[in-house]
């Protein structure tokens, strides 16, 4: 019995050597897709703390203005000023809800404590407990860095670095196109839009002689 199956391996390999050609692999195109849309940076970028903007041609922070114009609880008058700020934050619809009202360059938490516009997370956490847990264990958000330790440390973004704390809801997204591992090679695609099964074929034939294909 052992002895026969030396002979049931080489009647496989003449077989596979010598067989005939199979049908093709299907053909698929590549489906488009905007490579510009591809961006390694942060979907948002917060402004510094303090924060500052150009109002009439000048460089002013948020106190330059806040100081001299009190603002009420509730607007009740058109803005005239962050006219570019859509609120839609569910039942958080109040500036002072946020932005502490003696000092526009900083937040306020629970309790009158005030922490810095680049602690976003701080704030973000009353409210959104679990979502801030996960975030913490990194869960939630995009991490940033490296896997190994040994060539620098991961950084996890922060909330508003993704979100617009004014308006959270994050936009739909257009999925990435899926693998296409089972295109057959084509001499009009270029190389590297050749699937997984391409480069395999590719070494494949590559590494046995011409007269191999001949029957």
């Amino acid at each position: 019995m052992r002895a026969a199956i030396p002979v049931v391996l080489l009647l496989l390999a003449a077989w596979f050597l010598h067989a005939p050609e199979g049908p093709g692999l299907p053909s698929q195109p590549t489906p488009a897709f905007d490579h510009a849309r591809l961006v390694p940076s942060t979907p948002r970028t917060p402004m510094a703390d303090p924060r500052i903007m150009e109002v009439a041609g000048l460089d002013m922070r948020c106190n330059d203005c806040h100081d001299i114009f009190p603002s009420a609880e509730q607007p009740v008058a058109p803005l005239r000023q962050h006219t570019d700020i859509v609120l839609d934050h569910g039942m958080n619809d109040r500036c002072l809800n946020c932005h502490a009202r003696a000092d526009r360059e900083r937040y306020e938490l629970r309790g009158d404590v005030l922490i810095g516009l680049d602690e976003s997370p701080r704030l973000c956490a009353s409210c959104h407990g679990p979502t801030f847990r996960d975030w913490e264990r990194g869960i939630h958000g995009r991490t940033d860095g490296y896997w190994s330790a040994a060539h620098g440390q991961p950084r996890r973004l922060t909330c508003i670095e993704c979100h617009d704390p004014h308006s959270p809801a994050y936009p739909g997204l257009q999925p990435l196109p899926g693998p296409h591992a089972w295109r057959a090679p084509s001499e009009a695609a270029p190389a590297a839009d050749a699937g997984p099964l391409d480069f395999w074929l590719q070494r494949t034939q590559a590494a046995v002689p011409p007269e191999a294909h001949d029957g």
